[in-house]
């Protein structure tokens, strides 16, 4: 069976992005991993970029390290936001809707994995669902408006560890108080991010009939 190369042998690439100049992303967890790559790729577009970081210093260096690639002239700045705490999350998206006019995409990149022991956030939700899940969820309910008065992206970064776990969404027993395990929490933290996400975020099933 013959199949096509859509983008040439190499696949996509992000050299295939165009001019950013003019769009603003946000992103969660941008000072290491995927979240500081993205930011990288993003800025050397010419795009303005804002980290909600929970650590001040780590944000700092990294903010650094961007300009001492891309040069001084980057736009990229940085708020603190600690995702397992709702109230945090309330306060920079507050922020952000009083200094940023656009966002052209909010992409939902932090998160915590292979908490060892039960850990349970201010809020009184498991660590993991907290901060990958609920934190992010709020914070996409509270720009949800900016983000699509410019017609922009939510981005939800997932795993296929939410294959591995329970398998789905433990209702019954969230905080896993009758049997706490590492992997489980998290796995049922990445479906949250897969899948009750996805339902919660589409307000209408095919035919146009409310949910």
């Amino acid at each position: 069976m013959m199949t096509t190369q859509q983008f040439g042998k190499k696949g996509w690439t992000p050299e295939r992005i165009g001019s950013l100049v003019g769009k603003t992303y946000v992103i969660t967890g941008a000072n290491s991993g995927a979240g500081f790559e993205a930011s990288r790729i993003l800025l050397s577009k010419g795009a303005k970029v804002v980290m909600l970081n929970r650590n001040p210093s780590k944000s700092a260096n990294a903010i650094e390290a961007l300009k001492q690639s891309l040069g001084q002239h980057i736009d990229v700045r940085f708020i603190q936001v600690d995702l397992a705490v709702l109230e945090s999350v309330r306060n920079v998206a507050n922020e952000l809707l009083n200094t940023t006019p656009i966002i052209d995409a909010l992409i939902c990149n932090g998160a915590i994995a292979q908490v060892a022991k039960q850990h349970l956030t201010a809020d009184g939700f498991e660590s993991q669902l907290g901060v990958n899940h609920f934190g992010h969820f709020l914070l996409c309910g509270l720009l949800f408006d900016r983000i699509n008065e410019a017609k922009g992206r939510i981005v939800m970064v997932g795993s296929n560890a939410y294959k591995m776990g329970l398998k789905r969404i433990k209702f019954e027993d969230l905080n896993f108080d009758k049997k706490y395990t590492a992997w489980d929490s998290y796995a049922q933290s990445k479906a949250g991010t897969n899948d009750v996400w996805l339902r919660a975020a589409t307000p209408y099933k095919s035919g146009g009939q409310k949910r």
